[in-house]
Order: C-alpha cells, then sequence, then structure tokens
C-alpha cells in the first residue's frame, strides 16, 4: 500500500471564517494527547478526501514539525446548502494497536434481474484492524445476481481474513449485504366505499331536520312568525 503524506500548517489566529474566504480550511488533530489545531489547503483537501475517504490512512506533516503524524478522518464539516467545506476533525491512531472503523460498500457492474430490485441493506462494514490494514471498500460485483432471491452476505465479503475481522451482528456471516428482491406491482388507490340507500337528497335531509325539530319540541318557522 502506497503511503500518503499531506502537507498541513498550525493553525494562525485568523477566525476560520476569514480562513475559509482564502482557499483554507480549518482543522484539528486528536486522539494522542492535546487537541493541535492546524490548516490546510481546501482544495488539496478535498482531493485526498475523495481518495482516502474516512479508512485511508494518511500521514500529516505539520510545517516545523519534524514527526509525521498518522491519522484518519474522523468528520467532515459541510455547509448543508452551498456544500462549502467549514472544518475537518482528524483522528491520530497508534500504528501498532488495532481499531475499529466503518468501511463503506460500493456496488459495481450492471444490474439486469427482471421484475427485480436490488437491495443494498449494509452500505457500511464495521470491521477491526490495524490502521495500516484497514480496507479501503468492499467492493460487490452486482452482475453476479441474476435471480430474485439471490444475495450476498458477510461471508462472501472478500477481504485479508489475517489482518482484517468483520464485527459480527446476530446474523454471524449469514447476515445479508446486497439481496435481490422481487418488484411489487403498485397497489390502486382505494375508492371511498359508498353505502346504498344512506345518500340523501338535500330535500330529504331538510325534511329529516324539521322531524327532528319537532321531536325536541321547536316550533316550526311558520308557526314563530305567526305569534
Amino acid at each position: 500500500m502506497t503511503k500518503i503524506t499531506f502537507p498541513v500548517q498550525k493553525r494562525a489566529t485568523q477566525k476560520p471564517k476569514e480562513l475559509r474566504r482564502e482557499g483554507i480550511i480549518p482543522a484539528n488533530i486528536f486522539g494522542d494527547g492535546d487537541s493541535i489545531a492546524i490548516q490546510a489547503d481546501t482544495l488539496g483537501f478535498s482531493k485526498l478526501y475523495e481518495q482516502v475517504g474516512e479508512t485511508g490512512l494518511v500521514y500529516l506533516e505539520i510545517e516545523g514539525d519534524a514527526d509525521q503524524h498518522p491519522v484518519l478522518v474522523e468528520e467532515v464539516q459541510t455547509d448543508p446548502v452551498s456544500g462549502e467545506l467549514l472544518h475537518v476533525s482528524l483522528k491520530q491512531v497508534n500504528l501498532k494497536e488495532k481499531i475499529e472503523a466503518e468501511v463503506p460498500v460500493e456496488t459495481i457492474g450492471e444490474f439486469d434481474v427482471p421484475q427485480g430490485v436490488l437491495v443494498v441493506v449494509k452500505d457500511q462494514i464495521e470491521v477491526e484492524a490495524l490502521p495500516a490494514d484497514l480496507p479501503e471498500k468492499f467492493e460487490i460485483d452486482i452482475s453476479a445476481l441474476t435471480e430474485i432471491g439471490q444475495m450476498v452476505t458477510y461471508a462472501d465479503l472478500k477481504y485479508d481474513k489475517n489482518k482484517v475481522r468483520l464485527i459480527l451482528g446476530e446474523e454471524g456471516e449469514e447476515e445479508p449485504v446486497v439481496l435481490v428482491q422481487e418488484q411489487r406491482a403498485e397497489e390502486p388507490e382505494e375508492e371511498p366505499e359508498v353505502i346504498e340507500g344512506e345518500e340523501k337528497t338535500e330535500g330529504e335531509a331538510e325534511g329529516e331536520k324539521a322531524e327532528d325539530s319537532k321531536e325536541a319540541g321547536e316550533k316550526p318557522e311558520e308557526a314563530k312568525k305567526a305569534e
């Protein structure tokens, strides 16, 4: 695996908004002692994040610091409207200690099952491994699925079992990651039920109202006027 390095600088005293206007992303390193406030080129980090995601090990080279800092991207905050990068949290790791991480699932190939629907049950797989041994992703070739009812389970995933341990749920290795279900036909909307004999004309309704009034002891309108 190629060693990935990335240059950063210790955070200047400028406010985060000012840094972002200059094309610089504020960030923090945590996980090994005190948090370190740093900053990096926004465009450069965007390209790095596309490459490593949250499971790729990166060696940060802090300007003026002789040591490299092995980190994983823990969190990337973005503006919900513009998508602008706002802040990055990086977790420093011990290369000799295993960690738990969620590895993304990526489907490849063409899905072509008549009357079938592909369901991705797990878009991330939790694993345990040394930081340098974390898989970048789990690839699943969905073109191999040809029938309704077929699935890919944890047992079918390809990875180095000597270095990576899957964290399993109650179903163990038989838990599905992706599966093919039968496409359900859309059910027609139900028409409101009309019970024969219950609909009444306006005249019938007024007549019933008058009868109800008499039973309650109310005087008809004509009698009220005569009084």
